[in-house]
């Protein structure tokens, strides 16, 4: 796992190099270090996928197959429009500068075209397992598969929901029927921000903090979720508003310090995006 940092380490050097013009000896190789975290963490559910064999027809022993497959795909259908194993990085619809000074463009870059990518590599490779497990009846595999679905798809479905959370020039006064309903679930705009920020900055490790839709009760919800784990599945909410807090996401910028960078997110966040994706929570529950 050593080796695997340090070469990650190596490349995320290059990059900068590449995009400020500042020499690798200028700088402090422990602020690559968590960016580096998560390649690993990639790179050992590939390593984790790889090593499932699937039993020939006729030797796999049936059983029930967990329904957190079928689900997770399900989701990332709804969000992106993908059939199951067709996955593919989703373009942002902004550079990699344009949410500047709060974002980095290369922190940008760097989550979007690798991290992000490399959820996509493994939860197609993660697919393809399972369909040769599904033909073989083997219920064992296609369990244990799980695991590096949902991690892999969860990361696909976060990472994909956050790009589109954030816009240039955004922030501001919330306005719509979301800015009611934050209102009417947190008593202020204010009493939101100062929850949400709390619970985010609360995370244990690796995760996200969430503003859910619960379609049962009508209301908004604050939640966190660990590592990538969907917040559909995790709390049944419908994902509004979410903000990736491992570490990869903001120590090149902001280094330890994770309130400074949830702070800065509130500059950045699409309120437009997320009251739309209100107002169909809204609509697909029937309310």
């Amino acid at each position: 796992m050593a080796e695997a940092k340090e070469a990650y380490i190596s490349i995320l050097e290059k990059k900068l190099a590449e995009l400020t013009g500042i020499e690798v000896d200028q700088i402090k190789k422990n602020q690559f270090a968590n960016a580096a975290d998560e390649a690993v963490a990639i790179r050992e559910m590939a390593s984790y996928v790889e090593g499932i064999v699937v039993q020939q027809a006729g030797v796999a022993q049936a059983g029930t197959v967990s329904p957190q497959i079928a689900q997770m795909f399900a989701h990332i259908n709804a969000e992106l429009g993908e059939e199951r194993g067709a996955h593919a990085l989703p373009p942002l619809k902004y550079d990699f500068n344009a949410l500047e000074p709060h974002i980095s463009g290369m922190i940008m870059e760097i989550h979007h075209t690798k991290h992000h990518q490399g959820y996509i590599n493994n939860l197609i490779a993660a697919t393809k397992k399972l369909v040769e497990a599904e033909a073989a009846n083997d219920v064992s595999a296609m369990n244990a598969l799980l695991p590096a679905i949902k991690f892999n798809g969860g990361g696909h479905l976060n990472h994909t929901i956050f790009w589109t959370n954030m816009a240039p020039d955004a922030g501001g006064e919330l306005q719509g029927a979301v800015a009611q309903a934050i209102d009417e679930s947190f008593g202020s705009f204010q009493s939101f921000k100062d929850k949400f920020s709390a619970a985010s900055v609360g995370v244990k490790g690796s995760g996200w903090g969430w503003l859910g839709y619960c379609p049962n009760e009508n209301k908004l919800e604050i939640a966190t979720c660990q590592n990538q784990d969907p917040l559909q599945i995790t709390h049944e909410l419908v994902p509004l508003l979410g903000l990736d807090v491992w570490e990869h996401a903001y120590y090149l910028q902001y280094k330890n310090l994770r309130a400074d960078y949830v702070k800065a997110f509130f500059n950045v966040i699409n309120w437009e995006n997320v009251n739309e994706r209100y107002e169909n929570a809204r609509k697909n529950a029937g309310h």
